[in-house]
């Protein structure tokens, strides 16, 4: 399972990073709950020598890979 933000575009950065992953087996017709901690570093940028984390609404995509991506969310900084 893969997870990746999409940032606000004040951000400047890439549309779409990676901010985690886990290597998930399941028996065919099996389910199983991932959970997943994202922190402010993991949305933030490299901005003017310090990581700076930018107000606005972060999707937050997760899936089988980066072509794959079955849940969507939208979390807001302020």
């Amino acid at each position: 399972m893969q997870l990746y933000a999409g940032l606000p575009a004040g951000a400047q950065a890439e549309p779409r990073r990676l901010i985690g992953f886990r290597k998930v087996t399941l028996a065919s017709g099996a389910s199983t709950r991932i959970t997943f901690s994202v922190s402010a570093r993991d949305l933030s940028v490299w901005a003017a020598g310090a990581w700076k984390l930018t107000p606005g609404s972060y999707t937050i995509h997760a899936g089988r890979s980066s072509r794959s991506l079955s849940v969507q969310r939208l979390a807001t900084v302020s």
